[in-house]
């Protein structure tokens, strides 16, 4: 009984099983593609692969699905002619910014323009001399010397000498005096001041002299000192030629602002003529004094008994070598005065200065600074001293007046 009992347990058990078995779906095999599926397009994931049903050779199988290919995205934007449209549009409005900028920049260059050149009108109106008695008209020509600190005055108009007594090239650098000073190029420089002004050194000797020292034309020289002129570069004939000069401090020094006639190589000195617009004692730099220097008659190349001058002096009262002052020649045909910060100190004709009057034709310009101890006292004390010109010009004077430049 208990067997035939355990018989039919078993038979049971075995038949449960075979309906059970008959009544699930097959499941995919792991990680395997090919095994059998019921349903068309149902999906699963194993291991980390998808897989799908599909019908392959008309059995349903389990497929690896393919991988998903990405779908190109769609560019949005403008378009290339736009892209050109737009770059046309900037360009135009940048070019336009620019012919605007121009412009303004042009116009605002031609207002600066005006505007410097109107002050320079009333700069040079307000300057222009005023004189009882003198109608000063343009002027022809001038030098404020403006440059940089330490450069050279300007070559094209000047000529930095050293003296001689050589004569067929007396000039500008033609030394007679008793002056005690090696004259040099070198210590004649621009101070670079906005205004301009040429200065020239004087010191005492107290080493190796400048390379470029000229000789010493007295017994002894102790200073070296500096002296310029415009000598075959510019010639004047007549006018009102003027000098604002700040002039050396200290007994000894001798200051001047002067001219020679252009034709002194051909004639030699006194036949010349020297018109002395001002020199400074530098023991009395209160006053100022003017000369006008000629020969007895027309005797060229002949020195120095037929030599003879006119002199006088004015009272500037102030020192002159505290700040600056103008000096300056009011020069016509048969007429030469000089003036100080436009006051008369003197004037010369034909019939005052007697003898061979040889102020009609050419001259040339001359500043120097000597040492002279007969004209300007003692120079015991004397260790330094500075000439400042701030600058040099020649206008018309009552029509009349011309420049020569070669």
């Amino acid at each position: 009984m208990m067997v035939a009992a355990r018989s039919k347990s078993l038979l049971a058990m075995v038949a449960l099983s075979v309906i059970l078995f008959s009544s699930t779906s097959f499941a995919a095999p792991k990680n395997t593609a090919g095994s059998t599926c019921k349903k068309s397009g149902t999906t699963q994931t194993v291991a980390g692969k998808s897989y799908v049903c599909a019908t392959v050779s008309k059995k349903l199988v389990w497929k690896l699905k393919p991988a998903a290919v990405p779908v190109p995205s769609t560019l949005t934007g403008p378009t290339w002619a736009q892209i050109a449209a737009e770059k046309a549009a900037a360009d135009k409005v940048a070019e336009d910014l620019r012919i605007k900028l121009e412009a303004e920049a042009k116009a605002a260059a031609e207002l600066k323009a005006k505007l410097e050149a109107e002050a320079k009108v009333a700069k040079a109106e307000a300057e222009r001399p005023k004189v009882a008695g003198l109608t000063i008209g343009n002027l022809l020509w001038a030098d404020d010397f403006a440059g940089s600190t330490g450069s050279s005055i300007d070559q094209k108009k000047w000529t930095a000498r050293n003296c001689h007594r050589t004569p067929e090239t007396f000039g500008g650098g033609a030394c007679f005096d008793s002056e005690v000073v090696y004259y040099a190029p070198s210590v004649i420089k621009l101070d670079g001041s906005a205004n301009g002004a040429a200065v020239i050194s004087t010191n005492r000797i107290s080493g190796a002299l400048p390379s470029d020292a000229g000789k010493c034309l007295t017994a002894s020289c102790a200073f070296v000192s500096g002296r310029f002129d415009t000598h075959g570069k510019v010639a004047f004939q007549y006018g009102f030629i003027e000098a604002r000069i700040k002039m050396p401090a200290g007994s000894g020094n001798h200051p001047a602002f002067w001219m020679l006639g252009e034709n002194i190589n051909q004639v030699g000195w006194p036949t010349s003529g020297e018109m002395d617009i001002t020199e400074i004692r530098g023991n009395d730099p209160y006053t100022t004094t003017s000369a006008t220097h000629s020969s007895t008659s027309y005797v060229v190349n002949t020195c120095c008994w037929n030599h003879f001058y006119k002199a006088a002096a004015l009272g500037v009262g102030t020192d002159v070598s505290a700040d600056f002052h103008t000096y300056a020649v009011a020069w016509l045909p048969n007429s030469i005065s000089y003036y100080v910060d436009n006051r008369l100190v003197s004037t010369t004709t034909p019939q005052t200065l007697g003898g061979y009057w040889g102020f009609n034709d050419k001259f040339f310009l001359i500043l120097n600074n000597a040492v002279n101890a007969g004209f300007s006292g003692s120079w015991a004390n004397l260790q330094s001293s500075t000439m400042s010109i701030d600058w040099v010009r020649s206008y018309e004077l009552n029509g009349q007046g011309q420049v020569f430049i070669k």
